[in-house]
């Protein structure tokens, strides 16, 4: 059980942290900043749980670009800026659970929602706070999300459960604003990935 746990604990580290990394190293390169200091995943050694974390930052990436065109969605890590503390990440928390639901959908959201506001941050000339947001970010995830995640099934469980995600899984969240729009690009994609997935599964003979 202690190595399930592991595991579940490491793709999801990886997960975040890499996310972050993407969104800041981005800009911090387009205003010639130097990125902020952000911790390293531990390594995964498993080949199938590494290219689940490739599967689902890939997932994360397309629905980013989506939610990137979103007016509300920007207002709203605009917004979270200004606050410019440690606050920022406990009232995105409160937005994407504003109904106290976790599902694979909102997990997935809440991790791109902190890459942007990290990647704010920066712009913001604020990279201090990126450090305080990341250790929030991966305490949060160990005490809440990481306990569903193992009731769940772990990671494995989330290409099929992305695959069938709905729009109507997150109406409950004050993101709802936008939520047709990124629900039916995650159903898209998980569809996708979990083709991908279930390929994967099967070694080929030559």
């Amino acid at each position: 059980m202690a190595c399930e746990v592991s595991q579940d604990d490491q793709i999801g580290e990886a997960l975040l942290i890499g996310v972050v990394r993407d969104e800041v190293m981005s800009v911090a390169a387009e205003i010639h900043a130097a990125p902020p200091a952000l911790p390293e995943a531990r390594p995964i050694s498993n080949s199938q749980d590494q290219k689940l974390v490739e599967q689902l930052a890939e997932t994360i990436k397309v629905i980013g670009d989506r939610l990137d065109q979103d007016k509300a969605f920007n207002d709203m890590i605009d917004g979270l800026v200004k606050v410019a503390d440690k606050r920022s990440f406990w009232e995105l928390v409160e937005k994407v659970f504003t109904d106290g639901q976790i599902n694979w959908g909102r997990i997935i959201v809440l991790f791109y929602s902190v890459g942007k506001l990290s990647a704010k941050m920066v712009l913001a000339r604020l990279p201090t706070i990126v450090s305080d947001i990341m250790t929030l970010s991966l305490d949060y995830f160990r005490r809440t999300l990481l306990e569903w995640i193992r009731k769940m099934g772990g990671w494995m469980h989330s290409i099929p459960a992305l695959a069938c995600f709905s729009f109507e899984q997150f109406s409950g969240s004050s993101l709802s604003k936008y939520s047709s729009y990124f629900g039916a690009a995650l159903a898209f994609t998980g569809g996708l990935l979990l083709g991908g997935f279930i390929i994967s599964k099967f070694p080929r003979n030559s």
